[in-house]
């Protein structure tokens, strides 16, 4: 049976599902034939730059760009204003962020020639305040479950030096959100993912993100596993839902804002904060998380790997995993064959360009009206489907 493309109309299609109207939200079911997602690399890029499909070639030339972003941001500070950059919170935040969205940018536009990415296409910045209201939902839910069980007593509230207040809220929130949701979502997660798929990418992203959290001032091993789990693999199941780092930095930023500059709650083992309200643990660390804060409750660990694993039923029914590459290969491979010994040379051409090394119009990649590459990924899935 030979094929003939359906003839659609960019304009007038979510670059992220092109069956379904424009959302700043869910990413819908995959549709690029080679089985990965709308933020991965085109497939034509294999060729030319072989190192874009070596996870731990690419983890390492990221971070060299980032070095080098680091040096070039830096390095000026350091010369022309010392004194600025010591012990000041938001300017040391103030430099996080610039050096790793700089990175990140040199990365995705420059390397992946992916413009723009999906994961922050202008068009879906309304992911935002949608994080910003979920991330501060949720730890709300948090903090009045810890309440009413008895850890938490609020003592009233507190009037902050606001200099300081605003600093806080840019280093805990914007500082945070962003460069831990460019590095651990939009580079760790989307690298793993291609190589161990969407259920290994939560759990890889989850466990270094509460790793790297046991360097804070009052961390705890516990503390870390605890975050890894909450924290790790929920914000990765809402990765794979959205596929917008729009969403992952409001909901990240949100939920540290809420937790420390407003309620009063101490971050991920950060030290003790002056919130806008006063709080303080008492009873049992397992429940008010002591030292650690919130995020070393039980409370939270309940709470939220159960979000994370209703999402997560929600991501599956939808089709929107992407299975590990010896998966995506071996159903590449059976494909292939059916079409060939099926004599459909339409099905079998097409089935060849997509996992092919040739720089095809149907491979994934950019065209203009389809910055995802998802138009073209929903006609090689009508070709595999035929």
């Amino acid at each position: 049976m030979s094929y003939t493309p359906t003839r659609t109309n960019p304009k007038t299609l979510n670059p992220i599902n092109p069956q379904t109207t424009p959302s700043s939200l869910s990413a819908g079911p995959i549709t690029r034939f080679d089985g990965l997602a709308a933020d991965a690399p085109p497939r034509s890029l294999r060729a030319r730059i072989p190192v874009l499909f070596n996870p731990f070639l690419r983890l390492l030339l990221f971070l060299v760009i980032t070095v080098l972003m680091a040096v070039l941001v830096v390095l000026p500070l350091i010369l022309l204003a010392p004194p600025a950059i010591s012990g000041n919170r938001s300017v040391m935040a103030g430099v996080q962020i610039v050096v790793t969205l700089l990175a990140y940018l040199v990365w995705v536009l420059l390397i992946e020639r992916r413009r723009p990415p999906v994961e922050l296409a202008p068009r879906r910045a309304l992911g935002l305040l949608w994080g910003l209201l979920a991330g501060a939902v949720v730890f709300a839910v948090v903090f009045a479950v810890i309440v009413a069980l008895g850890a938490y007593q609020i003592e009233g509230t507190n009037s902050p030096d606001w200099g300081e207040w605003w600093r806080m809220v840019l280093a805990v929130g914007a500082g945070a959100g962003i460069a831990e949701e460019l590095l651990f979502r939009g580079v760790l997660y989307r690298i793993t993912e291609e190589l161990l798929g969407t259920w290994g990418a939560v759990v890889v992203s989850g466990l270094v993100f509460g790793i790297v959290h046991i360097s804070n001032p009052d961390a705890t091993w516990w503390g870390a596993i605890a975050i890894g789990l909450e924290a790790g693999l929920l914000l990765g199941v809402l990765y794979a839902w959205s596929r917008s780092l729009w969403l992952m930095i409001g909901f990240h930023a949100a939920w540290n804002i809420t937790q420390g500059p407003l309620l009063g709650v101490i971050v991920s083992g950060t030290g003790e904060v002056d919130g806008l309200v006063k709080v303080t643990p008492q009873g049992s660390d397992l429940i008010s998380g002591g030292r650690f804060g919130a995020e070393a409750s039980v409370v939270a660990v309940l709470l939220l790997v159960a979000l994370a694993v209703a999402l997560g039923v929600r991501l599956a029914r939808t089709g929107g995993v992407v299975q590990p590459m010896w998966v995506r290969r071996s159903r590449q491979k059976r494909a292939i064959a059916s079409g060939s010994a099926g004599g459909g040379s339409g099905v079998a051409e097409g089935v060849g360009k997509g996992v092919g090394e040739q720089d095809s119009a149907l491979d994934g990649q950019h065209r203009p009206g389809d910055p995802g590459g998802l138009v073209a990924g929903q006609e090689q899935q009508r070709i595999r489907d035929v």
